[in-house]
């Protein structure tokens, strides 16, 4: 397996970019527990969850090719700093109706997970 991570030069056994920093892999590991219902790669699709690249400054519910629920497509939120905290604190709060079940009650990971979406790569 490890042989084939470096054939790929990309990614570890963690999908770590090989050059993140220790910062980065602080961000990527706040992130993790997202990653079960989204991805954030541009070049992949929708999971469970919708795909989260570009994020930041769109549309709530407007991913194209996801099948949002009406509470997210109507909610009226573009996704900043201030909506996903609010939003990833309490979902069902901010979008009662939606089909998000995890809240993240620890405002340091917060943070963190809002700063992991505001640098992915285009």
């Amino acid at each position: 397996m490890a042989a084939a991570l470096c054939a790929c030069g990309q990614r570890d056994v963690f999908n770590h970019a090989a050059d993140a920093t220790p910062h980065q892999r602080e961000l990527e590991r706040a992130f993790a527990v997202c990653a079960g219902c989204h991805d954030t790669r541009a070049d992949l699709g929708h999971r469970f969850g919708p795909n989260l690249h570009g994020v930041i400054g769109r549309r709530a519910g407007s991913a194209p090719g996801y099948s949002y629920s009406e509470a997210m497509k109507n909610s009226g939120i573009v996704w900043d700093a201030q909506t996903l905290d609010a939003f990833l604190a309490s979902p069902q709060k901010q979008v009662p109706g939606t089909r998000m079940p995890n809240a993240t009650s620890d405002p340091q990971r917060r943070r963190a997970v809002i700063e992991y979406l505001s640098v992915q790569p285009e």
